[in-house]
């Protein structure tokens, strides 16, 4: 009896024994998890600043770097063309598109020899500063506006908005008329009183973002840059897609970013409410939805399918047969599209010429010179 009864004593006596050796081994296995994050997020972060000094070097010789103080932080102002050409051109990014100045170059090609060409990053954009302000319409047309005054590039200015950049253009026509000699639109986003109402967004930037935004900063962003950024086409060389690369990365640490995307619904939808008609040039260029025959429907799905293709994406190939009943919607849809809100939204505006280049949202990229031509067509319109 008493030898069970000391069998049991030793037995208890060995369980805690055994239980800190169990936990000593697993604050082992947690502690070289925590050494092994650390390690590789230093290495990360040691490679993305050397990289990034690499990729600053490549673009400064390019022309794209001239910082310019607009208060607490500074714009990019990225000059090109003909300094004392007929027009001043004023590039104004769509959402996120950090790289427009280099993309946007094979669209404007055809008119820099005539024209300047000026591409103002927006806060957070490239080599632009970064801030914790509301990136609302005012703070951001007031930027630009700061920015060129600042670099002494003097208006009357053209601007070239693509998507969202549209809101922007409209907001400093109708605030600053005398600032605007034309306005030409890239695709731009076709306001209504009801614009990106479907967004899931609150007008916040949440400490999620801010963590995000962190990480990028450690160069985690360039771990996730093709699941959120696409290769550009195939039109563009290795040495473009690389400056672009750079641009987009800067840009993902950026807490502006964050907070114009936030405001996206209610800056599209302000800035369509205090429209009013003015008297100010404008050509539209129309490409989601300006696909007429089915022909445009199939030319541009065998585009898409190739960007699918190229940036191994994991969808669905669109049909590039005529008689597909798909190719049939999309026209139908193009035009209840146009007719709805196209239409009652360059009505609004005033003095707009409507021109169709049916494609993709990116036509800029995808038909440079067929856009260019339009943009340049325009510009010698003015001197009329």
């Amino acid at each position: 009896m008493k030898q069970e009864e000391t069998k049991q004593k030793q037995e208890e006596t060995k369980q805690p024994k055994k239980l800190k050796k169990v936990w000593k081994i697993l604050l082992i296995i947690l502690l070289a998890l925590l050494c092994a994050v650390v390690l590789f997020t230093l290495g990360l972060f040691v490679f993305h600043r050397v990289k990034t000094a690499q990729e600053i070097k490549k673009l400064k010789a390019a022309g794209y770097y001239n910082p310019v103080s607009v208060g607490d932080y500074s714009l990019n102002v990225a000059v090109f063309g003909n300094e004392h050409g007929k027009h001043t051109v004023v590039g104004i990014a769509g959402l996120g598109s950090a790289d427009y100045s280099v993309a946007a170059r094979q669209m404007t090609a055809c008119f820099e020899d005539d024209n300047r060409v000026v591409f103002v990053d927006r806060a957070g954009y490239g080599f632009s500063g970064d801030t914790n302000r509301d990136m609302t319409l005012e703070t951001i047309v007031e930027d630009y506006r700061k920015a060129l005054k600042n670099a002494g590039i003097e208006g009357p200015y053209v601007l070239m908005p693509h998507s969202i950049g549209g809101a922007y253009a409209n907001y400093w026509a109708c605030h600053y008329p005398d600032e605007i000699e034309g306005i030409v639109f890239i695709d731009g986003s076709e306001l209504s009183a009801d614009a990106f109402s479907d967004e899931e967004v609150d007008g916040k930037v949440s400490l999620g973002d801010k963590a995000l935004a962190t990480l990028a900063k450690l160069g985690f962003s360039r771990l996730v840059l093709r699941n959120y950024y696409y290769h550009l086409p195939d039109n563009y060389s290795e040495e473009e897609q690389e400056l672009g690369d750079a641009l987009t990365v800067m840009e993902m640490d950026s807490i502006a970013a964050v907070s114009e995307s936030e405001l996206l619904a209610q800056n599209a939808q302000d800035a369509f409410n205090g429209l009013t008609k003015t008297d100010i040039p404008k050509r539209y260029i129309c490409a989601s939805w300006g696909a007429h025959t089915k022909e445009e429907v199939v030319e541009n799905n065998k585009w898409i399918n190739r960007q699918i293709e190229l940036n191994h994406l994991k969808m669905k190939p669109r049909p590039t047969d005529p008689n597909d009943e798909s190719v049939q919607k999309v026209l139908d849809q193009s035009e209840q599209l146009r007719n709805d809100v196209l239409l009652p939204y360059i009505e609004k505006m005033g003095n707009c010429e409507l021109k169709y280049l049916a494609g993709d949202h990116m036509i800029y990229e995808q038909k440079p010179e067929e856009c260019g031509a339009l943009v340049k067509e325009f510009l010698d319109s003015l001197e009329g």
